[in-house]
């Protein structure tokens, strides 16, 4: 199969596109900004597309400090290029493997969100990701949206929570905490992110699928995780909540579960494997 990757040199494209090329006989394209391109030039796009069979589209702004800062810019690569991105998969028949977000369940005020839980996105980037899914909405016997879990692993972006506290742990810092803590997230290694992603383009399963490790951690949990793993103790400090904050984040696997996809790595294992990269 030949699959093009968009978002290729991000942090999750950067492991996906590894994962694919040393797990599977897939030939793997590129296409990023580093390298010269851009989802937001259709005439671009549409020539990377000849010859290809699936497209995973990953490029997007994905940072939310950046997407509240940047609303417009936001609404342009993550709605408008997966605009460009749809069409051009339509016309050159190739699968269309959407990744959204978790996050656009948002606070749906439901113990657990599967793929047929109403999406109540709190914040810009969320909702821009709802906004790109809607798209797609009548073409999912074609193509495919993932529900991506917040990931993290060696090489995350600094700004994601579980490096900001890893970090700060490890240089003896105070680990500032937005609200009480007690908001709730299922952390998911970007390996079995990864997985996931390849066990739907391996199945040439259609529709929505959640991807998303089965530990539900609260803040506070986290952080005595990462304590643990350092060998560290954490000073927390308090400050006021972000707004939009999802309260609570447990995510049903179960649709991609009954297609063979387990995830590997526990939350503590997880931790170690990042630790271990810094060290």
């Amino acid at each position: 199969m030949r699959v093009l990757v968009t978002g290729s040199e991000g942090f999750l494209g950067q492991r996906l596109c590894a994962l694919l090329e040393t797990e599977t006989d897939h030939e793997i394209l590129r296409y990023d900004l580093q390298l010269g391109h851009n989802v937001l030039n259709a005439r671009q796009f549409d020539a990377a597309l000849d010859g290809v069979d699936a497209c995973i589209h990953l490029a997007a702004i994905a940072d939310l400090y950046i997407a509240e800062k940047n609303p417009e810019r936001t609404q342009q690569v993550n709605v408008e290029a997966t605009r460009i991105v749809l069409e051009a998969c339509n016309r050159h028949d190739v699968r269309l493997l959407f990744a959204s977000t978790v996050c656009a369940y948002g606070n749906n005020k439901l113990e657990e969100s599967d793929e047929n839980s109403p999406l109540a996105p709190t914040e810009i980037y969320a909702s821009s990701k709802a906004a790109g899914e809607s798209l797609l909405a009548d073409q999912l016997e074609k193509h495919s949206i993932m529900r991506l879990a917040t990931f993290y692993g060696p090489g995350m972006r600094q700004s994601l929570a579980t490096s900001v506290f890893l970090n700060a742990l490890l240089n003896d810092e105070p680990l500032q905490v937005h609200g009480d803590g007690q908001q709730t997230r299922c952390y998911t290694h970007v390996d079995d992110v990864s997985s996931g992603i390849i066990c739907i383009l391996e199945s040439e399963a259609t529709g929505v699928f959640n991807i998303a490790g089965e530990e539900e951690l609260s803040v506070l949990e986290l952080i005595a995780l990462l304590s643990k793993v350092t060998n560290k103790v954490a000073h927390v400090e308090f400050v006021d909540d972000r707004v939009g904050q999802i309260r609570k984040s447990n995510i049903s696997s179960k649709r991609l579960n009954s297609l063979g996809w387990w995830p590997r790595y526990t939350i503590e294992d997880g931790l170690m494997s990042c630790l271990s990269s810094i060290e």
